[in-house]
């Protein structure tokens, strides 16, 4: 027994410790405030267009055959390659074609050479006038056919109607077989081109004509030129959006027809508008929002945003001019979380032009 003694002295001992205390709440959570100001703010609206030219004019296959391209265009049409009016951008190679225009050789020989024949027996007074007259006129018809077959073969070269640019949606190989009706390409030409794009219906109703817009090429510094909205179509398409016109007043970098470019819609200004860092809002299936601070506690604050600058979107409603808003760590908030600014002073926005 006595070896059990002092184990039940070092229980009655740990048993004597007090334990060790739990904090009741997590720490608070560091999180950057910035306190919601009024300033005037110009939005922008990015939209995605396509460079259209102020007119077009189709080159189009007139029948079937086999398409046989100039050496110019020896790989085929390309879109963005200049043209003259009249040039001549492929051939269409047709065996019946040829064909006709042969026998109506062959049928003109014939034919001169009889007239040869009997106007030498005519002079020779063998043949009577009314007989050589016959020989002629079976001669006139055979040189009238061949016209008209050399005319029909004629057709068959595809030319360009006006001067102006190619463009070129689908690239018809050479020597391939064409049917009648496809299209070997267009040609912009007339004026300055303009550009086409597509809006949310949300935002079509921020847009009217006359806004000023910039056309800005992806992942280029600066814009490439300058424009104003002319047209917006009052009805939806299927997929929920309305079409939209810009005309180009400046487009010296603008690329070829055909191409795209982004829409850089300035909307109307807004003389006293609300803004915050667009990392700060939190977007789920429930809407947009955001985390206002009270009393050191993250509440959640359901908002209606506007338009969008230089990285910061306006805040319509859901949010008053004075409120803390958190604009870093706001995606690991929940509602009533701790937070703790990350330094002692509250961040107020700036209030120059968003723009």
């Amino acid at each position: 027994m006595k070896p059990i003694a002092p184990l039940l002295a070092l229980l009655a001992l740990a048993a004597c410790r007090p334990e060790a205390e739990i904090p009741d709440d997590p720490p608070p959570l560091p999180v950057k405030i910035e306190k919601a100001a009024r300033a005037p703010f110009q939005p922008t609206l990015v939209l995605l267009g396509v460079v259209r030219p102020a007119k077009e004019a189709e080159v189009v296959v007139p029948s079937a055959g086999r398409l046989r391209y100039p050496e110019r265009f020896r790989n085929g049409l390309s879109s963005g390659v200049q043209v003259q009016a009249g040039e001549l951008l492929g051939r269409l190679v047709s065996t019946d074609a040829e064909a006709a225009v042969a026998e109506a050789r062959l049928r003109l020989a014939a034919a001169t050479s009889d007239l040869t024949r009997y106007q030498k027996a005519f002079d020779a007074g063998v043949v009577p006038a009314a007989t050589l007259a016959t020989y002629k006129a079976e001669a006139d018809l055979a040189a009238q056919h061949l016209a008209a077959a050399r005319q029909k073969q004629g057709t068959l070269e595809l030319r360009s109607p006006v001067s102006g640019w190619l463009l070129v949606e689908r690239q018809l190989p050479p020597e391939g077989e064409v049917q009648a009706g496809a299209v070997l390409a267009r040609v912009a030409a007339g004026g300055p081109p303009r550009v086409e794009a597509k809006a949310a219906a949300g935002d079509r109703g921020r847009l009217h004509p006359g806004l000023r817009v910039r056309f800005v090429l992806p992942g280029a510094p600066g814009a490439v030129g300058h424009g104003v909205i002319r047209e917006i179509s009052p009805m939806l398409e299927t997929g929920g959006t309305a079409p939209i016109v810009a005309e180009v007043t400046e487009g010296a970098g603008l690329p070829a027809p055909g191409e795209g470019v982004e829409v850089h819609v300035e909307l109307d200004p807004r003389p006293d508008a609300i803004t915050v860092p667009e990392e700060a809002l939190v977007v789920s299936e429930g809407g947009s929002a955001l985390f206002v601070v009270e009393g050191g506690t993250a509440r959640r604050r359901a908002v209606t945003t506007g338009g969008r600058a230089d990285g910061r979107i306006e805040v319509v409603s859901g949010l008053a001019a004075g409120d803390k808003v958190v604009v870093s760590g706001a995606g690991l908030l929940t509602e009533g979380a701790r937070v703790e600014a990350v330094d002692d002073s509250v961040r107020p926005r700036k209030t120059e032009k968003g723009r």
